[in-house]
Formats: C-alpha cells, sequence, structure tokens
C-alpha cells in the first residue's frame, strides 16, 4: 500500500506524462494527458495590476457582482482557458480576453468610521458549468457534492461567497453551517459587510459545501480591500498611491492541459479517488497570468500579497538570477492589518494558504537589474508539506531611475500604531499550560487528525468526527468571551488553520510527544477534542513565543507538526448581530485552509450565542 507521502509525489504534477483520469474513470478506464508547463516560456507576459476594474465602495453603498462562465488567456503561449469568474453585475470584461480572472478589487472603509457594503452576488454559472471547466467529466466536482440535478441526475453548481477576514454576522459570513444549500443558477446571494475592522487585505472566494476546492482552483476569488483613518492609502509612510507603488500580488500555482483546459489530477479508487489530498501546480501564476513580469523602479514598493493557493507552502524571495543580492523586506502588515508598532525585516516570506503579507520591498540598489521572484521549499525545521518544488514565480525588470516623487523611504521602528486588541489579549497572562490562571480566558483543544493513508477511507478531520456527521463537535461560544485554541497536530502536515468571524493573536507553541499522545488518546478516528490538561505530561518544553510577524492580528495560523499552535481572540460581535437592541445567536465554521482537507473533512462547526 503506497504512504500518503508517495501518493502525493505520483499525483502531483511533474511536467511530462502525468497520468489523470478522464470521463472513462467513471467506468474504470483512464485517459492519460500531460501538463504543458514544460512548453511555456516563463517571463512573457506583463503582471495584471488587479486595480484597473477596481470597485470604489469607501462611500459605503451596494456592490453588485455576477458569476459567470469566462475566457482568459493565461499565458501567451497558452490557449484560452474556460473558468468561472467574477464579474461587476453588468457583466462588463466577459470577453476581455487578457484580463485577469480574478474578481474586481472592492476597496472599503474600516476603522473608527466604518462604511457598510452591500454585496449582492448572483449565480449567474449554469447548473452543469463544471463540465466546461474541467474536462475530465468533472469528476472530482461530482465526489462530495451534495447538490445533485433531480432530471440530469449531475452536480450542481451552486455558489456561496465568503468575505475571508470579515466580521460579520453568519448568514453574511458565506459558510455552510449557516447556509448550507447555499445558492443555485439564478439566484442571488446578498451580503451586509459593516467593515468594523481595521484597515487590511481580506478577500472573497468560495466556500461551497464540499466542492470549495474545485470552485476556487476554477477562478472564483477576488480582492478585498479595508482603509482607515491611518493606512488611508494616502499616507506617506506606506508607499503609494495602489496601482502604481501599492499593488497586490496573488500568487496561485495551477496545471493545464494543452489546449488550455485545467487540468485537476484525480487519484484512484484504490485511495479515496478521484479526491487527491492537495492540489499542486506544476506553474505559477500571480494575479492571473503564468509567470508574469513586472517593470519597477529603484524605489520602495508595497507589495499586499496573499497565497491563493489551493495547498502549497510558499517561501518567497526577490533575488537576481544568480542567486546573489536578494530585495530586502519589511513586513508591515498580515490578515488583520498592520504589525503593531514596530515593523518586521526579512528577506523571505513563508505563507501557507490563505496567509496575507503587508510589505514593503526595497529595489533602490538593484537600477537597471533584471530580478526573479523565486519559491523555495519551506524551511523543514517546523514547517512540513509534501509540495514538489517549484521555484519560478515571477520577473521583476528595474528602470535605471525613479520618478520624482517615488517613494524613497521604509517605515522604522516604533512608526506603526498600537494595536489595542493584542495587547489586552496578551495582558490577560500566559495560556494555562505555562501557569497561567486567569478566569477570564476559557481553553478549548482543536485536534487535527488524518486517518486511513493510502486507503479508500483516507480522510482528515478536526476533533476525530466528519463535519455534521456522527461525532461531530460543534464549539459553542459566549460573545465578548475570550479563549484560547490549542491546535494539536497529530499528522505530518502543517496545516493553515483558518477562524471566521473572529481574529486572534499568536501566544506561543508548545513541542509535544506525538506518538505518546496519539498512542494514549487515539481511537479509530483519530484524537478526539479532550481537556487542555491532558498535554501536559507530553509536552517537551515550555512556550515557544511566536515570532515577530506573528504578533498582529492574524485568522490563518500554522499548525506545525509536532507542535500545539495556542491562539488567543474575544468574539467580537459585529453591530449587524444586533436585532431589536439584542445579541442574537450566530452560526460559523472553523477550518483547514488546504481547500482539499476542508472539502474532506478538515473543517468543523461554530455557533456563538449571547
Amino acid at each position: 500500500m503506497a504512504t500518503r507521502r508517495e501518493f502525493i509525489k505520483w499525483t502531483a504534477a511533474s511536467g511530462v506524462g502525468l497520468a489523470v483520469a478522464g470521463r472513462g474513470l467513471l467506468d474504470g478506464r483512464a485517459l492519460a494527458a500531460t501538463s504543458v508547463a514544460a512548453s511555456l516560456t516563463p517571463y512573457l507576459d506583463p503582471m495584471p495590476l488587479l486595480v484597473d476594474n477596481a470597485i470604489d465602495a469607501t462611500g459605503g453603498g451596494t456592490v453588485s457582482l455576477t458569476t459567470a462562465l469566462i475566457t482568459r488567456k493565461l499565458h501567451s503561449q497558452l490557449p484560452p482557458t474556460t473558468l468561472f469568474g467574477y464579474l461587476p453585475g453588468d457583466l462588463q470584461g466577459t470577453g476581455d480576453i487578457n484580463a485577469s480572472y480574478l474578481g474586481p478589487v472592492i476597496v472599503a472603509t474600516g476603522g473608527k468610521n466604518p462604511k457598510l457594503v452591500q454585496v449582492n452576488y448572483f449565480n449567474g454559472l449554469d447548473p452543469n458549468d463544471y463540465l466546461k471547466v474541467f474536462t475530465n467529466a468533472g469528476s472530482s466536482y461530482a465526489q462530495f457534492n451534495p447538490f445533485t440535478d433531480p432530471v440530469t441526475k449531475l452536480a450542481q453548481v451552486r455558489i456561496l461567497t465568503h468575505l475571508h477576514g470579515a466580521i460579520v454576522t453568519g448568514h453574511d459570513d458565506g459558510n455552510p453551517f449557516d447556509t448550507p444549500d447555499a445558492y443555485p443558477s439564478g439566484a442571488t446571494q446578498t451580503a451586509m459587510y459593516p467593515n468594523e475592522q481595521p484597515a487590511a487585505l481580506s478577500w472573497y472566494h468560495d466556500h461551497l459545501l464540499g466542492d470549495t476546492r474545485m470552485n476556487v482552483v476554477a477562478g472564483l476569488a477576488g480582492g478585498y480591500l479595508i482603509r482607515d483613518e491611518f493606512d488611508t492609502g494616502n499616507n506617506p509612510l506606506l508607499p503609494g498611491p495602489i496601482g502604481v507603488y501599492e499593488l497586490p500580488m496573488v500568487v496561485q500555482d495551477r496545471q493545464f492541459n494543452p489546449d488550455g483546459s485545467l487540468l485537476y489530477p484525480v487519484a484512484p479508487a484504490a485511495t479515496n479517488g478521484p479526491w487527491i489530498g492537495e492540489y499542486f501546480g506544476d506553474v505559477m501564476m500571480v494575479n492571473g497570468k503564468i509567470w508574469p513580469t513586472l517593470t519597477v523602479e529603484p524605489a520602495v514598493y508595497r507589495f499586499r500579497v496573499l497565497n491563493g493557493c489551493n495547498a502549497r507552502i510558499l517561501n518567497l524571495k526577490i533575488t537576481n538570477p544568480n542567486n546573489g543580492a536578494t530585495v530586502p523586506m519589511t513586513i508591515v502588515g498580515t490578515e488583520g492589518g498592520l504589525l503593531p508598532v514596530n515593523p518586521v525585516g526579512t528577506n523571505n516570506l513563508v505563507m501557507t494558504s490563505a496567509e496575507r503579507f503587508d510589505v514593503i520591498c526595497d529595489f533602490r540598489g538593484f537600477a537597471g537589474q533584471t530580478l526573479l521572484m523565486k519559491n523555495g521549499n519551506p524551511p523543514t525545521s517546523v514547517v512540513s508539506t509534501p509540495a514538489p518544488s517549484l521555484t519560478k514565480v515571477m520577473q521583476f525588470t528595474v528602470k535605471s531611475s525613479a520618478s520624482p516623487g517615488a517613494p524613497m523611504t521604509i517605515p522604522g521602528p516604533g512608526s506603526l500604531p498600537a494595536i489595542k486588541a493584542v495587547t489586552d489579549l496578551t495582558g490577560l497572562g500566559p495560556p494555562a499550560l505555562s501557569g497561567g490562571t486567569n478566569p477570564k480566558v476559557g481553553t478549548r483543544m482543536i485536534t487535527l487528525n488524518e486517518v486511513g493513508a493510502g486507503t479508500t477511507a483516507w480522510k482528515l478531520n478536526l476533533n476525530a468526527g466528519p463535519y455534521g456527521g456522527p461525532g461531530a463537535v460543534t464549539e459553542t461560544l459566549t460573545w465578548n468571551g475570550v479563549e484560547d485554541w490549542y491546535y494539536v497536530n497529530t499528522t505530518p502536515d502543517t496545516h493553515p488553520m483558518h477562524t471566521h468571524l473572529f481574529s486572534f493573536t499568536v501566544m506561543g507553541r508548545y513541542n509535544f510527544d506525538v506518538k505518546g499522545y496519539v498512542a494514549k488518546y487515539s481511537g479509530s478516528n483519530g484524537v478526539p477534542q479532550l481537556p487542555v490538561s491532558t498535554l501536559t505530561p507530553f509536552l517537551k518544553g515550555g512556550l515557544i513565543a511566536p515570532p515577530p510577524e506573528e504578533t498582529g492580528l492574524k485568522e490563518t495560523v500554522k499548525a506545525n507538526p509536532g507542535q500545539v499552535t495556542v491562539v488567543r481572540a474575544t468574539f467580537i460581535p459585529p453591530s449587524t448581530a444586533f436585532v431589536g437592541g439584542q445579541l442574537t445567536p450566530q452560526q460559523y465554521v472553523h477550518h483547514c485552509h488546504i481547500v482539499e482537507h476542508e472539502d474532506n473533512d478538515m473543517m468543523e462547526r461554530v455557533q456563538v450565542n449571547p
């Protein structure tokens, strides 16, 4: 029996000879296909800036988006690709074959004077449009999808758009606990975003029960940028303006067939196929183009970087082609907004799926040079992933001189505002496993399990129960309560754990005896949710403080193998959760943001009560 990591290696693309299932998979046969990566020349196409079609909602109001089939040229040497896309309500850009497939960036106002934005998402996709995107008869799309057309008996395309990072009600959140049936063809999802949070880069993407992985890889994602009274877009401390010196960068890996269609490999039935444990591409895309190029000035830039991969952990740096001098980076923010007080200098960005970095890149010393953004394997000291190497990302051509007024300074120590929410949380003392006794801080264990790797029963779960099934756990929280969540990783991989509704601060990590703990407490579905005190005999030392880039507010955290990761949060209600002056219960989910894991079955329900 193949081990899980051996299985991942042969399902991941190598550039040649990849065996994938075609329409014949459904009756036991397999057709051969070959990824096109080896035939594409890198750095031919300009990187889309993503802000040319931005929607200005800084004054509040209503935004309308439509999901539809779109056709895009993702590389000048690749035939056009059919994808799902978010388009403005008037469908402007449907036929713009050279545009990015990513949805319009919505710019909103948060902070002390937030402006409410209503977004209407109309599902303009036909029920079987996935067959036009996934040319292997949509076999993976059909596996976990619970929505079947009563006439054709085929799986249905439905949408459920989640604004990732938003503090909203459960119904506005776009999650399968609150809205399990999602929105079929011809229906409209209406979401109210109060934006009562600091400036940050969020993103909206599909969250369909059982098919998040397929709708996202098909293209359903877009940016949502919140400004506030400090990060106005015009603060001279931070490079701008947007579209010139401030640029979003959505990094994704994908595979393609020679005809331009998406290639999503499938597995044999013997390993719970067509499901694959993770999707790893063999080409890298930035803002919807394969291996693009960008011309910059010898100046200071602000890149808003999002790891939009299904599963790949990135380790990004910008260097010259021979790996000599590396462009200095300064991290000023993460998912929840700017870091508190002090920026963090670095040469590389290690990012799991859905993590974001707000980073200042200094090109001043590279006038006239050609540089490359490269992706390395993440450091194996802690972070663990089965992803095959994929080095090339994009190219930068640095002009010989900068324009008058180009940004030339880097934010220094003490230049960023303090974050009261962080100091309030850390001021409550250490976690219970480190002697914390504050009665205001509750504790909650979340165990990460993998079951039956390499078999027909292969699955993952949280707390030893499948989402919504027998033994499943619904986390019951209290509005304005404070808790430490202990992510206990019993698997061999790093998992990006994402919480809906709330951001948190990372308190730190403990090394622990995984084998001993599993031997004592694991059942047939893994380790269940237990009192946190059960971990004490298995700890291998004290609390390891988070690295500086994790000291702000986050909503996605690296839960590394062999470690217990502790995060702390307050469950603050949005104003829209009040009805008649009273707080109402709300429903959310939390999950691993490797979207293949989320679909099978590393997701759990959350109920928040007054």
